[in-house]
């Protein structure tokens, strides 16, 4: 009997080839997917030590005011801001930027509109203002004029402790430490619409929804409110504020 003459092959088949392309591809998403996490993770507990830090800084000075936070902004929206609050508390870019925001830097610069530099905002001149890519939300009529807030979950609660019988007003931001507001909070997430643009710490320029955002309250405690809970909180006309 004669056996058959044994053929060694050469190479792989399209099918092996496809194999190999399919894992290497899906170990690649799952190693970019994990690095997203992790990033996404660093970038969050780098907000969160902003707050925290910026939250201090308005305290402290509050303490050496008899309890009334002070006097920063400088323009018509929260995280437009003063030179001398900025340089007075030795405030750093790295502080005033979150480091998850696709326009607003942590070099100072809008990359969204060429690079328009937000830490000298108002020019170099002696005076001038800055953009923080924070807000700071104390009552102060400079940014809350010709604005209006939205009231927030547990408005018919608290209603009546907010009410100010003098002028017929409610108290939504602190002036002072202790007081009784509507929103307890002292500093923000930047997430905002502002003269038709939609800007946030945690917003890719892609979608239109904020992923998320930091509170930073009047005890201290910061806490992230996920995209699904993120609402407007204040409106005028070229700014819609959200946390």
């Amino acid at each position: 009997m004669r056996l058959g003459t044994f053929v060694r092959r050469s190479g792989f088949t399209l099918i092996e080839v496809l194999v190999v392309v399919a894992i290497i591809l899906t170990l690649g998403v799952l190693v970019l997917a994990g690095v997203g996490r992790v990033t996404t993770a660093a970038h969050k507990a780098g907000a969160v030590s902003d707050i925290r830090q910026l939250s201090s800084i308005a305290m402290a000075e509050a303490g050496e005011n008899n309890g009334i936070f002070p006097k920063a902004h400088f323009g018509n929206a929260p995280f437009w801001l003063t030179w001398e609050f900025r340089d007075r508390n030795e405030i750093t870019k790295d502080l005033a930027y979150g480091k998850s925001n696709e326009c607003w830097t942590s070099e100072g610069e809008d990359r969204c509109q060429n690079n328009l530099d937000i830490w000298n905002y108002g020019g170099t001149a002696e005076g001038s203002s800055t953009l923080f890519s924070y807000a700071y939300v104390i009552d102060d009529p400079i940014w809350t004029e010709g604005g209006e807030f939205l009231p927030p979950d547990d408005w018919e609660r608290i209603r009546e402790d907010v009410y100010n019988e003098d002028d017929d007003t409610y108290r939504w931001t602190p002036t002072r430490v202790g007081e009784e507001v509507a929103y307890k909070i002292l500093w923000v997430d930047l997430a905002m619409i502002w003269n038709n643009r939609r800007i946030g710490n945690f917003h890719k320029q892609s979608e239109k929804e904020f992923q998320g955002v930091h509170v930073g309250f009047m005890d201290g405690h910061v806490e992230w409110r996920k995209g699904t809970e993120v609402r407007e909180r204040f409106v005028k006309p070229g700014l819609t504020l959200y946390w």
